[in-house]
């Protein structure tokens, strides 16, 4: 009787112990599938999908790969969050794990699984800055100033200054960040010049800005000329001769 008692013991273990393998085998850790996200979004980690939910006990994420690291939110729910970090143009891939922990019938055992987060580059456009407007006198060297143009990631890759408004002048290097050019001669109106500056960065991103330069006319003062002296006869009639003065402008 007791052996026969010992051998339905032995039994019921392995009868429980092969349901508890096949519970094992049919369990599963689904950690969603891998993701590709922009730097700055807000991403859901989703372990809903894991099998035989109603076992579960907890859940467990955290990060095993990639850099940087980042500080996920509710990692010990189904579903954990964080904010993709900020990435070079290279991007990044960050690699997380999930850890499935199930309860079965006194039984512990825990599942795992793992997503990749792929993080790409966003490309800002740049800021173009031509500048302030200028006043300038006639005849004078005029400097165009782009420095202050500026972009937030990758960088400005080339500058181009383009005239589109007033007489055609000569630019002394259309793609120099800070070209020169010589300012005409204008009358007693002035002249007035427009330039746009357009800068584009590694990206190929383009922003554009423009610059007024107004120049200014010099009022520049007359040559008198009295004529040449003379020797005249007295009670002879002499004439005095200007005619000869000039003004420049």
């Amino acid at each position: 009787m007791q052996a026969r008692s010992s051998f339905f013991i032995a039994l019921f273990f392995m009868l429980l112990l092969q349901t508890v393998g096949a519970s094992q085998a049919l369990a599963q850790a689904d950690a969603g599938p891998d993701q590709t996200v922009r730097e700055g979004d807000t991403v859901i980690l989703d372990g809903t999908n894991s099998l035989y939910r109603s076992f579960i006990i907890a859940y467990f994420w955290q990060q095993t790969g990639g850099s940087p690291s980042v500080t996920l939110t509710d990692a010990n729910t189904a579903k954990a969050s964080f904010v993709a970090p900020i990435v070079g143009p290279e991007g990044t891939s960050l690699t997380f794990q999930l850890t499935v922990i199930y309860y079965y019938y006194g039984f512990i055992f825990s599942l795992t699984d793992t997503v990749i987060v792929n993080v790409v580059f966003v490309n800002d456009p740049p800021v173009a800055d031509a500048g302030p407007d200028q006043n300038v006198d006639e005849e004078t060297t005029v400097i165009l100033d782009g420095s202050n143009s500026s972009d937030p990631d990758d960088g400005i890759e080339s500058y181009r200054w383009e005239q589109i408004v007033g007489p055609s002048v000569i630019l002394s290097d259309p793609e120099a960040v800070q070209p020169t050019f010589l300012a005409p001669d204008v009358g007693p109106d002035g002249v007035s010049f427009t330039f746009e500056l357009t800068v584009t960065d590694f990206g190929g991103l383009q922003a554009s800005d423009t610059v007024i330069v107004n120049v200014i006319w010099l009022n520049d003062p007359p040559t008198a000329n009295a004529g040449v002296d003379q020797t005249v006869l007295e009670k002879s009639t002499v004439t005095l001769d200007g005619s000869n003065s000039f003004d420049p402008d």
